[in-house]
């Protein structure tokens, strides 16, 4: 049960830093000359994704 219970720790920290590093590749997506809604809307998702990385 140990067992499992450190898997399950281990499986939810490596899923945060894949949600973090999107987050991170969204922000750098995100280019000058894209639509002020397109910003906003990729700035809101990645956002999102660093507040489910932390949780």
């Amino acid at each position: 049960m140990r067992h499992a219970l450190a898997n399950s720790q281990q499986e939810k920290i490596a899923l945060q830093n894949v949600l973090a590093r999107a987050a991170d590749q969204i922000d750098q997506l995100v280019e000058s000359d894209c639509h002020e809604i397109e910003k906003d809307k990729a700035a809101r998702t990645a956002r999102r994704l660093r507040r489910f990385s932390e949780v």
